[in-house]
């Protein structure tokens, strides 16, 4: 349930930001490490949007899988002791 209303929340977010985007369609100037583009307001806070959201979700992922791996190892010691102490 609580998946449900974040992933809700999200596409909230993502649906008013590209609201407000469609109102800024003034171009801006945009200078990356190799590159230079001129692009709509909208368009940069739509890919600067999305963006973040992929790292974010990765770091959190990497952060997921770091945990599940320790709570398995923390169950094999467990069990470990446990018939030792049996």
């Amino acid at each position: 349930m609580k998946g449900i209303i974040v992933f809700v929340v999200i596409i909230l977010l993502f649906m008013f930001a590209i609201v407000i985007g469609s109102q800024n369609t003034q171009i801006i100037s945009v200078n990356y490490l190799i590159a230079k583009a001129e692009m709509r307001v909208a368009t940069f806070m739509v890919i600067s949007l999305a963006i973040g959201f992929v790292i974010g979700f990765l770091l959190m992922l990497l952060r997921f899988l770091a945990l599940k791996m320790q709570n398995k190892l923390l169950q094999r010691r467990i069990k470990k002791l446990s018939k030792e102490n049996s």
